[in-house]
């Protein structure tokens, strides 16, 4: 039998794993997919290649959660979960997070915080000046699809599965930090992109790792990547549509 600490190693090669595919699918151009990749689940292409690739990312997210499971089960019968929303909330004072907050408050101010800062950063180098047509107005409940599906995506691999693998076995400000840079680092190349979009998604990571392990859950974690993904997606679809 395999001793904790080599589980906990094999779970972040399959964690890398996942968070590789996430850019490699990302990557893929239409003309090589596979056939049944052809036909369109919606007629506008812009939209249904985002779609397509949250079904598939999130499958692969779904095996990412199921082989850290049968690895760690003890600790996933813990995080695998919404949590607890108004959990405590450790101490950290650059933030001014005091040792009397949890989480209910936590979680909804840097809920706002984030997204202001997001918001601020997509309508500057993204949406301004761009309008939607209004013959592409319909598709804007997609915006609230796809950001739900990825927000749970990324979660569910670069978050909750680190967390899961690795509590108990390094300590809890280790844990944010991994959780950051497999999750910051892969966003030079995304959305926010650049060292700016790299740093801000590592802080979200950081803090977001944070909140699964303390409430025990990812209802925050989720919640607050998901404000983020409609703000991406919204000025994605402004600039494309």
């Amino acid at each position: 039998m395999k001793s904790a600490s080599q589980r906990s190693l094999i779970a972040l090669l399959i964690i890398a794993f996942g968070t590789s595919s996430l850019l490699y699918f990302g990557a893929l151009k239409p003309e090589i997919l596979p056939g049944w990749f052809s036909i369109p689940l919606v007629s506008n292409a812009f939209v249904d290649a985002k779609l397509k690739y949250q079904i598939v990312t999130i499958g692969v997210a779904f095996i990412v959660l199921a082989l850290v499971y049968a690895l760690n089960s003890r600790n996933a019968k813990r995080f695998y979960k919404i949590g607890d929303l108004n959990a405590p909330a450790g101490p950290i004072k650059w933030l001014d997070i005091k040792s009397t907050d949890r989480w209910g408050k936590v979680g909804g101010m840097f809920a706002l915080i984030v997204s202001l800062a997001t918001g601020a950063f997509i309508y500057f180098n993204v949406a301004r000046g761009q309008s939607l047509e209004a013959e592409n107005i319909r598709y804007l409940p997609f915006v609230l699809i796809l950001a739900a599906m990825n927000a749970f995506t990324e979660e569910a691999i670069t978050r909750l599965s680190v967390v899961t693998a690795l509590d108990g076995q390094v300590s809890r400000p280790i844990i944010y930090v991994i959780s950051a840079l497999i999750f910051g680092i892969p966003h030079y190349f995304g959305m926010p992109g650049g060292i700016l979009g790299s740093l801000m998604a590592g802080f979200l990571g950081w803090l977001l790792a944070k909140s699964i392990a303390e409430t025990e859950g990812m209802f925050w974690a989720w919640f607050i990547h998901f404000l983020q993904d409609l703000i991406i997606f919204a000025g994605m679809f402004l600039a494309t549509l």
